[in-house]
């Protein structure tokens, strides 16, 4: 299996609510070193200490940004 990286995209550390555009932009400039099918969009850790409610949020977060950046990927690839 090539080896892939898992970028942190994410803080489970911070209160800091990110927006989908947050994890676009961390994932976009992971994207200038590393091939896109070489990447896995991660929180930075384990939400162990994060409250529920606020995990939820991130992970939202997560799943948007990845999705906003993979649907620039196939408009790129068009």
């Amino acid at each position: 299996m090539p080896q892939v990286l898992a970028a942190g995209v994410v803080d489970v550390k911070s209160f800091y609510r990110e927006r989908a555009e947050d994890v676009a932009v961390r994932l976009r400039r992971v994207l200038e070193h590393v091939p896109p099918d070489r990447v896995w969009a991660v929180p930075d850790c384990g939400f162990w200490e994060t409250p529920r409610w606020l995990a939820f949020i991130k992970l939202q977060a997560l799943v948007q940004g990845a999705a906003l950046v993979r649907g620039e990927l196939v408009d790129h690839q068009s």
